[in-house]
């Protein structure tokens, strides 16, 4: 066969045709394998084997991605990144992404911390862009300070069905935090999370406060708008020799000029226990939180030494530290809402406070204390005559519930009437507190 110009050109483009077709189709299935197209962006997939498809972590597929990071780097914002189960390392987000682990809409109690059916981080995951979710991983990161870190850019993150578990140690001399709010993020949603074994130590007085949530910080000139902490399960937070709390709120509780932050808070049907430090509390509202609601909570079992913190509780002479929801740094106590939770932490306990500097200030003011379950049907005692938890001056906890049930009628069963009393109050108004 003779080739002259004109075969050797048809040939070429038969060949290239013949390459431009295999590419294709190459490149389709690492798409398919990798990143799929679907309604409202792509879902990227990864995979610590390096195999899985989009629909299918099984799949012998392979993809492009076998950790989380870059993934997040080579998607867009709007897409998803879809984290099959497997270990992983820390993350940050500076994008619009639903971040989507093996357990997402799982609920925590179906669940076990790193189990091999989890997708497990191991490192601090950032949120630094707006409009982020995570939802469905096991996290940790021993030996560090913090779990998850919502910047000040993280508006609108939601940090929803994770189970944050082993954050510090008991080595660890520094300030640890499960879940924090840094600067002032708006509408942030933290919900429906297990949070646990949160520690620091203190030697030598290194600083080693411990938080499972803290919406911060003291030092902020930037409010926290419409922060939603709501039906997480928060227990073994410890402090070697500093202050453990399963919620604080501390946005702007600096006396430096800048510090002009407050924060607009919702803590609701969220259960704290087994807090532990020189200082143990449930929620501190340690700084200004106008118009703060805290309702349907259950905290129990606080743990601290039997003494006072200077300034602290209003009693005078050794006190004991703990307290349920404490108050201070905080002018708007007042404008409070703390009804319908189970403050039953022991009799030489308090189940509501406000600092000694508060009340000698604001004398008149109380904070609303009403349809609280103190431990006991005659309620509580300190400056109540009840034999429940103890409750300091300012604080307005009459009518009382008369058991556990926090739905249960409470001094009168009148309804819209403009208080708290009968069971159905509030109760419909936001998502089921202990089953989502």
């Amino acid at each position: 066969m003779q080739f002259n110009a004109t075969t050797i050109n048809d040939n070429k483009f038969k060949i290239g045709l013949a390459v431009a077709i295999l590419g294709a189709a190459l490149a389709t299935a690492l798409i398919s394998a990798s990143g799929s197209a679907l309604g409202g962006g792509t879902t990227f997939v990864v995979d610590d084997d390096g195999l899985a498809t989009p629909g299918d972590c099984e799949s012998l597929t392979p993809t492009l991605y076998t950790d989380i990071q870059p993934a997040v780097t080579a998607a867009s914002a709007g897409d998803t990144i879809k984290v099959c189960s497997g270990p992983y390392t820390g993350f940050s987000v500076d994008r619009k992404l639903y971040l989507k682990g093996a357990k997402a809409g799982v609920p925590y109690w179906t669940r076990t911390f790193g189990n091999p059916s989890e997708s497990t981080v191991t490192g601090l995951v950032t949120i630094d862009a707006a409009d982020v979710k995570l939802d469905g991983f096991s996290l940790t990161n021993p030996n560090q300070g913090l779990g998850v870190l919502v910047k000040a850019t993280g508006n609108g993150a939601v940090i929803k069905k994770n189970i944050v578990n082993g954050v510090g140690g008991p080595a660890f001399a520094n300030h640890t935090v499960g879940v924090y709010l840094e600067l002032g993020p708006d509408n942030v949603t933290v919900k429906s999370n297990k949070i646990s074994n949160i520690q620091s130590a203190n030697p030598a007085g290194a600083p080693g406060t411990a938080q499972g949530i803290l919406v911060g910080d003291s030092s902020s000139g930037d409010p926290s708008l419409n922060t939603n902490v709501q039906s997480n399960n928060i227990s073994d937070i410890q402090s070697s020799t500093r202050g453990a709390y399963g919620i604080q709120v501390n946005n702007g509780a600096s006396t430096v000029p800048t510090a002009t932050g407050y924060s607009e808070v919702k803590i609701r049907g969220n259960k704290i226990s087994d807090v532990s430090g020189a200082w143990a509390r449930g929620v501190g509202l340690e700084g200004e939180t106008p118009n703060a609601v805290v309702r349907y909570n259950k905290i129990s079992n606080l743990n601290s030494p039997p003494f006072d913190v200077p300034g602290d509780i209003p009693d005078a002479g050794p006190v004991p530290t703990e307290a349920a929801v404490f108050f201070e740094d905080n002018p708007f106590f007042f404008t409070s809402n703390v009804n319908r939770n189970s403050l039953a932490v022991g009799t030489d306990a308090f189940g509501i406070v406000i600092a000694k500097a508060l009340t000698d200030v604001y004398v008149s003011l109380s904070v609303d204390g009403e349809c609280n379950w103190w431990g006991a049907s005659n309620g509580p005692g300190a400056v109540a005559s009840g034999s429940g938890s103890l409750v300091g001056p300012n604080v307005d906890y009459k009518p009382w519930l008369k058991s556990d049930n926090l739905k249960k009628w409470c001094g009168d069963k009148k309804f819209n009437d403009g208080d708290h009393h009968h069971g159905a109050w509030d109760w419909g108004d936001w998502d089921h507190w202990d089953d989502d």
